[in-house]
């Protein structure tokens, strides 16, 4: 009896006896998206150019195939709404795909490896 009320209750409330990460909310999910809405395709780096991306903390830039960053925006605010970043008080320089911050001297640059367009720190 005490089972089936817990049940109930959690029906009622729209909850879940399971811990389901939520799939607005996931970053995994996020990104995943995100990459399935965008171009990363290459031959060469010149096929590639930079994008601004956001994570919760800062500006994250990445590549996508040239000719295809005009629809790059709308694909960003879904990314963003889906991230749904709370205030976390958190600040991070810009950085290339793998986390890397240009130091002095250095920037962040659209390049092609393995036939996939990605940005690095040179």
């Amino acid at each position: 009896m005490r089972g089936a009320l817990l049940a109930m209750l959690l029906a009622a409330c729209g909850g879940s006896s399971t811990n389901n990460v939520d799939a607005k909310t996931d970053p995994a999910v996020c990104k995943a998206n995100r990459e399935a809405a965008i171009d990363r395709s290459c031959t060469t780096s010149a096929d590639c150019v930079l994008v601004a991306s956001a994570d919760c903390c800062g500006a994250i830039d990445i590549a996508v195939h040239a000719g295809t960053q005009s629809a790059y925006p709308a694909v960003e605010q879904t990314y963003e709404a889906c991230l749904a970043c709370p205030p976390l008080g958190c600040q991070h320089a810009d950085q290339a795909e793998d986390g890397t911050t240009p130091q002095q001297g250095q920037s962040i640059v659209a390049t092609c490896t393995a036939g996939r367009c990605t940005t690095v720190v040179q």
